[in-house]
């Protein structure tokens, strides 16, 4: 059966492996334990299979996730005798989708701590540059310990760090998260701020947003903002808790089983099927609101003559949090929630003040005076968004309306924001201070951030209401309806050759990132529109030739003068397929057999790499019976019938040809999901 290939290959890549984690898998925990409830229950009530055969799934899932838990790892972990008590798992998050030339370093690092008896839980984040000490091994940033000694050094690191001990673990690949948010819909989220990162990938707007997983992946891997990897585990910890809101309950039933093959595919674990089953009452009964989440404080720092960029924690700090976690009190000393805001402006004037009332409510451990000598107030800094550089870092101060805020009070700040002395666009972060201590920010609060243009007269938003199709066929023309708001200080012009404004489009290939259409349809606004006005308007658009993956991005433009994302706009991006495309989330569950069957030098090897860069997992090459195909032949059994399908999108010659299982498996054995006879048509297929 495919479980006990899966551990098969999964055993053979980890012996070469101990590799890099990233951002993005990072918010999966509680996430993938509450998925495997889902899974197992829709197997055994859903299903209705019979118990021998829900024990074998099972047994094959223990031993495929349990792969690489040694008994040294398994003496460091701290023995719990109910599944009633606390637990505390330690979630790594591994990207494996550069296992060649990566060495490895856990990028995402955090613990959770569950109470089943208080329905509670809380997730705290280490930034992965932590400089603390790992044994054996001395100084080093923190995720440097997976690099030296896999789970079990990170074990011991974290255990000494934080004097925690820690339950279980969790390690999570990246390609799983991409494929479990596509599994799941996708995600709907808000973002305060544009975010541009060609690092990362991330390619945002502020305002909401529905992510699929790739787009998931890029906006919480993103450390382009001036917070660097502090803001990169916020958004992190953002989509973590707008996951549980909104896709972890029984609508999401009736795809389990596809869920659980993700999870097997990309988990390595301690736990086992049955443990985890023993949280799902308390866990399922978890929501955004009694799930915390924190950081460690830390400061940025530089080590080693300057060469090496570090996170120097507040050591105390931290086991303190840690221990005020376990006493089931807020994290973090310094916390705060934003729960009502006045609408800030998109736009503003050069040096002109605004006024705002935010209430603010008191999620941390500490109570804020209005008096004394450490008073807590609000203020605000102004960062370009273009250099990153700070332009105002001290606002003015917002006194507290009362004598203190207690823990879990609320207060409302009347907050005077300055505009900055320069046109361009900025963030403008609203952030508390406690005077002469710290701002809240430092210890890893989001501040609230807004992005403000600033006597620009190049600003726009955008909204397509859906009414893109992500899905035409090629050439195909369709119709859709984008609202434009104008938040600079152009007047948009809808009529006349010259200097009239429309809205134009662009295609871009989603897979190399190539410009395939610059200059493409237009959509002429309906009226003139000046500063914080908006219209709707209709356009035509006609995809691309040729079938693809493709970004169509929505972008307004000054005729004969310049296109708004030119001047820094950000332009509306949506994912369109054109014409039948290849799903990756399919090809990279799919395990080929590749067999030369025409006597080319190499040719059968040209196949594989072609067919590895799209995302199939090659078992081996080998010789057919003969030399004497001419076409290329898929071979497949009608359970993978759809796996098949997907080769027949890149190649362009070959016979599918389905046969009985029990002749398949005969002939190639249980490994495999199809298999490819290499004819002497391969380079057609190479195009």
């Amino acid at each position: 059966m495919k479980f006990e290939r899966m551990k098969e290959n999964k055993s053979k890549i980890e012996k070469k492996v101990k590799k890099s984690i990233s951002r993005r898998g990072f918010r999966k925990l509680s996430l993938y334990i509450r998925i495997i409830i889902i899974v197992i229950s829709s197997i055994i009530f859903i299903g209705g299979v019979g118990a021998g055969v829900f024990f074998f799934y099972i047994n094959s899932a223990n031993r495929t996730i349990n792969s690489i838990t040694t008994t040294e790892i398994e003496s460091i972990l701290a023995p719990i005798e109910s599944p009633q008590e606390p637990v505390t798992i330690l979630i790594l998050g591994r990207d494996t989708r550069n296992t060649e030339n990566d060495a490895g370093r856990a990028d995402i690092i955090m613990l959770i701590y569950l109470n089943p008896k208080e329905n509670t839980g809380s997730l705290l984040s280490i930034p992965r540059d932590t400089l603390v000490e790992i044994p054996g091994y001395g100084e080093d940033k923190i995720n440097a310990a997976y690099a030296y000694g896999g789970e079990e050094l990170m074990i011991k690191t974290i255990s000494s760090f934080l004097g925690a001990e820690i339950n279980h673990y969790v390690t999570l690949d990246f390609e799983g998260f991409v494929d479990l948010i596509d599994a799941l819909g996708g995600v709907d989220i808000t973002i305060d701020r544009p975010i541009v990162d060609p690092k990362s990938g991330a390619n945002f707007s502020a305002g909401n947003h529905h992510l699929t997983g790739e787009q998931a992946l890029s906006y919480t891997r993103s450390r382009s903002t001036e917070l660097g990897d502090i803001g990169r585990i916020q958004r992190q910890q953002q989509l973590f808790k707008e996951l549980l809101k909104q896709k972890l309950n029984v609508k999401y039933l009736s795809s389990a089983p596809y869920y659980f093959n993700i999870l097997i595919e990309n988990t390595r674990t301690d736990l086992d099927i049955l443990t985890i089953l023993k949280y799902s009452k308390a866990v399922l009964s978890f929501n955004s609101e009694n799930f915390e989440t924190a950081i460690i404080p830390s400061h940025p720092d530089w080590i080693n003559d300057g060469t090496i960029s570090v996170q120097i924690p507040d050591t105390s700090e931290a086991k303190a949090m840690w221990q005020r976690i376990l006493n089931g009190e807020p994290a973090g000393k310094y916390n705060a929630e934003y729960t009502e805001i006045d609408e800030i402006v998109d736009s503003m004037t050069l040096g002109t003040e605004y006024k705002l009332k935010i209430k603010v409510k008191n999620t941390g451990a500490l109570t804020w005076n209005r008096n004394g000598d450490n008073p807590v107030y609000l203020s605000y800094h102004w960062i370009d968004f273009n250099s990153k550089e700070v332009v105002v870092f001290d606002g003015k101060r917002s006194i507290i309306s009362e004598d203190g805020v207690n823990i879990g009070g609320e207060v409302v700040f009347d907050l005077t924001v300055i505009a900055p002395s320069e046109p361009g666009e900025y963030i403008l972060q609203i952030d508390l201070v406690q005077e002469g201590v710290t701002w809240f920010s430092f210890q890893g609060v989001p501040p609230l951030e807004n992005f403000i243009s600033v006597d620009i007269s190049y600003a726009a938003q955008y909204n397509d209401g859906g009414t893109t199709p992500t899905y035409v066929d090629k050439g195909q023309e369709f119709n859709a309806q984008v609202k434009v708001r104008n938040d600079g200080f152009l007047l948009w012009e809808c009529r006349g050759d010259k200097y009239r404004v429309s809205l134009g489009t662009h295609w871009i290939d989603r897979d190399t990132g190539e410009m395939i259409i610059w200059d493409g349809n237009r959509g002429l606004l309906p009226e003139n529109v000046s500063y914080n006005e908006e219209v709707i308007v209709d356009i035509k658009i006609k995809a691309p030739d040729k079938p693809g993956r493709y970004i169509l991005q929505y972008d307004m433009v000054y005729e004969r003068i310049a296109w708004f994302s030119e001047k820094g706009v950000i332009p509306l991006e949506v994912y369109v397929d054109v014409g039948r495309v290849l799903d990756k989330s399919i090809a990279r569950q799919t395990y080929i057999l590749i067999s030369n069957g025409n006597g080319i030098s190499k040719s059968a090897a040209e196949v594989r790499d072609y067919l590895k860069v799209q995302g199939f997992k090659i078992l081996g090459l080998s010789n057919a019976d003969s030399y004497n195909y001419y076409k290329t032949v898929i071979y497949y059994t009608e359970e993978n019938k759809e796996k098949a399908d997907q080769l027949t999108i890149i190649f362009s010659s070959y016979e599918m040809k389905e046969l009985p299982e029990s002749v398949f498996t005969e002939a190639y054995g249980k490994d495999a999901d199809i298999v490819i006879i290499v004819g002497k048509d391969y380079l057609e297929n190479l195009k």
